[in-house]
């Protein structure tokens, strides 16, 4: 029984002892490295994270920017096209002061009275006086007879001008009538040039039908039935405004209105 007690005390001390050297080797053994899980970002206490950026927000990379398209095109963004601005006609003032600065002050009185002027024979509309003021700059610089004619016979020199923009006088002869009615003008010795120069513009270019005659209780059918069998057919060539002046110097009162000493070409 005793013997029995020593063993199993033997045998205690012995598994007491490995234990003991167990721990002993356990506490001198190196710590294990433990590898921490990665730290989530800090944020102050009761703020919450930014949101991640939006999918929509972030470049795509599918779609290339207008610097990646003009880097492989080799040139630059070109700007979008603006609309052409159409420019801003001048108006009837602005055209009657090139008129004069042109050189042709009395031309360009003559178009204001006529756009002022009351009575409807020979009146102008606003748009009619810019057309002869745009006519006037156009055609006289190409046309000595009629720049001549302006000076003595200003009234009918605007008609004769007209005739070639809107009654498709040739301009050649619309030079040769300026210089046939300025060649008629003097040897017809008048001495009321001022009546010739108005009476010639009235017709001067024209078809008989062009010619204005309201306020005047005259048409022109009835004059036209008069002068076509004396040969004149209308007034767009020298040789009708010659055959007119032949038979209208004939009647009594060319003498009395013009005070003519002269005799007609």
């Amino acid at each position: 029984m005793a013997d029995f007690s020593r063993r199993v005390g033997a045998a205690g001390l012995l598994a007491a002892m490995a234990l003991s050297g167990c721990a002993a080797a356990a506490s001198s053994a190196p710590p294990s490295t433990v590898v921490p899980p990665a730290a989530a970002p800090c944020t102050l206490a009761g703020a919450s994270a930014p949101p991640a950026p939006s999918a929509s927000l972030a470049p795509s990379a599918s779609a290339p920017s207008p610097s990646a398209l003009s880097a492989i095109s080799g040139s630059a963004p070109v700007a979008p096209a603006l609309s052409p601005v159409a420019p801003v006609a001048p108006g009837l003032p602005e055209l009657e002061q090139r008129v004069r600065d042109a050189g042709f002050a009395s031309l360009a009185e003559i178009v204001a009275l006529r756009v002022a002027q009351e009575r409807r024979k020979m009146k102008l509309s606003e748009d009619e006086a810019r057309a002869v003021c745009e006519a006037l700059l156009a055609e006289l610089p190409n046309m000595p007879e009629a720049r001549r004619m302006a000076a003595l016979m200003p009234k009918a020199s605007i008609e004769l001008v007209r005739s070639v923009r809107e009654r498709g006088v040739p301009r050649d002869e619309a030079e040769r009538m300026a210089t046939f009615l300025l060649d008629t003008r003097t040897a017809l010795q008048m001495d009321n040039t001022a009546a010739f120069d108005e009476n010639c513009s009235h017709v001067v270019g024209r078809e008989w039908s062009d010619i204005d005659y309201r306020d005047e209780g005259m048409h022109w059918e009835k004059h036209r039935s008069i002068y076509v069998p004396k040969g004149v057919l209308h007034f767009k060539d020298v040789a009708n405004l010659r055959q007119f002046f032949r038979v209208e110097s004939q009647a009594p009162y060319f003498q009395k209105v013009y005070g003519v000493k002269g005799t007609a070409l």
